[in-house]
């Protein structure tokens, strides 16, 4: 408005807020002399320069109308005072200007490519809010009137004209690095050009100083130039662009921020992008889904940082925390969610104390079962382990870490607590030592928490290491310097078809298990023995596969009918004449067969015939 209608761009705020004579105006356009130095900063609800300007109006007959009114105003938000908005020169960065002449195409079209052709974006969505921020940016501002921060190395001739030279501002960079940037307020003028000024320099002197500071985007934003390219340590010999990070990872606001003046900095300077990957994450938000910053006293501690969770949890609950989050949203922080993650953390642990608590007679030098002797239940595990572990490395190579929570959690809770470690008790501890069935399951247990401690590493870094150094044939390196082991086995079509029909079986005979203890005419699924009646493909399989069906439902017999459609009758084991083993607790009809041990089966008979000790744990009780 005030250009369409021919009044001169100019400020008559100082520096200091206060009213000045300004260089725009001639000298019958001044304001009053009283004027002069009155401030426009409010003291207790008024303004000195405010009552002034208000007192010559009632003198000229000017003033229209007064009245005080209540209105929002924007604030600094770190020292939370009001913003002085005045009329400045300042400096910028041209935006769409042609930044190499050789390819006649904007810095703007410049960024945008690099955004679209060599830079990795995750999640994806990430390069669609990018490049709508470079595309509808203005010119970069990157002058700033504070108190604070990194001096605009800019001097002045005697009639305000900027004095710019690369040779003159390298120089000052090399005074600030020596004394620090406050040399270039404490310096006068004339000390500063005498610091820098070249030997052959044919220009105007300096007669002033800027004031300014730079926008702090270009401190962060050449992190790049100022960390990467001064160590050496991250160089990789001559391979071109050996400087740009592998990934650079800030929350969802550095679209607009550090990842903007990064890349617009680096393809300024260096012709490429300074990053490779760009990561970004949500925020930590309180209960009330509103965001926990330091500006803001919200009463909630960030527990990757509060000293406060990793005593009460300990650091690998806090990272695992962290890492079943999906960072791609905002973070809900609370102990609630801490505490469900803390009881995942235990099943992982006790996971890792079961398989390697049973492997203390274990020499995998000595005693491992080749894949193809391994008995069909270690095979079915085995076979899904390794489906995980490609999965879990899978999900680390595209940073779902939330991924890898989710599936070692669930496999842990499911196919191991749940089926596997429960089925093999029995083998472990009543098996003869060096029998073939326990030497194979124990095969497969030094194979999994091998292959748990790798998966867990990078999350679980003191666990892992621990469990690492307990590991059969540990030779005293880390588990952080181990290679990822993707293995390759893998069930065949048949043997896949197989464990879907005994998994469907086995669900059965323990729905009818459950109802008969709830009925009280069982305890646990060893005091029962059970009769299955089917027809067809299932009849087959579970006449050819009675003695896995019984380990599978952990019941003390099974016998095979034809007939019905897969129903399922349970009887305690007392009934048919069965007497219960006291070592391995199954109910057989063969117990005190030998009068040397009357109250052990048959079964158990050999075993501790064959392991004088009672086997490896003695007896499940």
């Amino acid at each position: 408005m005030g250009r369409q209608n021919g009044l001169p761009i100019y400020s008559p705020v100082n520096d200091d807020g206060a009213f000045a004579y300004s260089n725009e105006l001639p000298v019958g356009q001044q304001m009053p002399a009283e004027m002069l130095g009155k401030s426009i900063l409010e003291k207790h609800g008024k303004s000195d320069a405010n009552e002034m300007v208000l007192h010559e109006l009632r003198l000229r007959k000017a003033l229209l109308h007064q009245e005080n009114y209540h209105h929002s105003y924007p604030h600094c938000w770190r020292s939370k005072t009001p913003i002085i908005f005045r009329a400045m020169d300042q400096w910028f960065i041209r935006i769409d200007h042609v930044a190499v002449p050789q390819k006649s195409e904007t810095f703007r079209n410049e960024a945008l490519d690099a955004i679209q052709q060599k830079v990795e974006w995750i999640p994806e969505w990430g390069r669609n809010r990018i490049e709508g921020a470079v595309k509808s940016r203005p010119d970069w501002c990157i002058s700033r009137q504070r108190t604070w921060g990194v001096p605009l190395p800019a001097f002045y001739d005697a009639q305000g004209n900027d004095i710019l030279d690369a040779a003159i501002i390298r120089r000052v960079a090399d005074v600030i690095e020596r004394n620090g940037s406050n040399i270039w307020f404490e310096k006068s003028v004339a000390e500063l050009w005498a610091l820098v000024r070249p030997a052959d320099w044919s220009g105007a002197e300096a007669a002033a100083k800027s004031n300014d500071t730079l926008d702090v985007w270009i401190d962060s934003g050449s992190s790049s130039r100022a960390v990467l390219m001064r160590r050496k340590e991250l160089s990789h010999g001559d391979v071109p662009l050996s400087w740009q990070a592998d990934m650079y990872l800030e929350g969802t606001d550095q679209h607009r921020g550090w990842f903007q003046s990064s890349l617009l900095l680096s393809l300024a300077g260096n012709g490429a992008p300074p990053f490779k990957t760009v990561l970004t994450h949500g925020f930590m938000v309180d209960a009330d889904r509103e965001k926990i910053s330091k500006s803001k006293q919200t009463g909630y501690e960030k527990p990757q940082t509060a000293e406060a969770y990793v005593k009460k949890y300990g650091a690998d609950i806090v990272r695992l925390w962290v890492a079943s989050q999906d960072y791609r949203n905002d973070i809900v922080v609370s102990d609630e969610r801490i505490n469900k993650v803390s009881e995942t953390y235990r099943g992982i642990r006790n996971t890792l104390r079961y398989q390697l608590s049973n492997l203390s007679d274990f020499d995998p030098a000595k005693h491992a079962v080749p894949e193809a002797r391994l008995t069909p239940l270690d095979r079915w595990i085995l076979a899904g382990f390794t489906a995980l572990y490609t999965d879990v490395v899978n999900a680390y190579e595209r940073y779902e870490f939330h991924v890898v929570y989710q599936k070692i959690s669930q496999f842990v809770t499911v196919e191991l607590s749940a089926i596997f470690h429960d089925i093999v008790k029995d083998r472990l501890y009543t098996d003869p030592v060096g029998s073939h069935r326990r030497r194979s399951t124990q095969t497969v247990l030094h194979s999994m928490v091998t292959g748990l401690c790798e998966l867990l590493a990078p999350i679980l870094v003191f666990t892992a290491d621990e469990a690492w150094e307990f590991l059969p044939g540990y030779a005293g390196d880390s588990v952080h310097e181990a290679q990822w082991n993707i293995g390759t086995f893998a069930l065949e079509e048949s043997e896949r078809a197989l464990w879907e029909t005994l998994f469907k079986i086995r669900e059965s005979a323990l729905a009818e298990l459950e109802r008969a203890r709830q009925a009280k005419t069982i305890g646990k699924s060893l005091d029962a023995v059970v009769r299955y009646s089917a027809v067809g493909d299932n009849l087959t399989v579970a006449q050819e596969n009675t003695g896995l069906l019984r380990e599978l439902c952990n019941v003390s017999g099974i016998t095979i009918e034809k007939g019905g459609e897969g129903s399922f009758w349970v009887s305690p084991a007392a009934t048919e004449g069965r007497v219960k083993c006291e070592r391995c607790w199954h109910w057989e009809s063969d117990v005190g067969s030998d009068d040397n041990h009357p109250t052990i089966c048959a079964r158990c008979v050999a075993a501790v015939k064959e392991s004088p000790a009672g086997g490896p744990a003695d007896a499940q009780h």
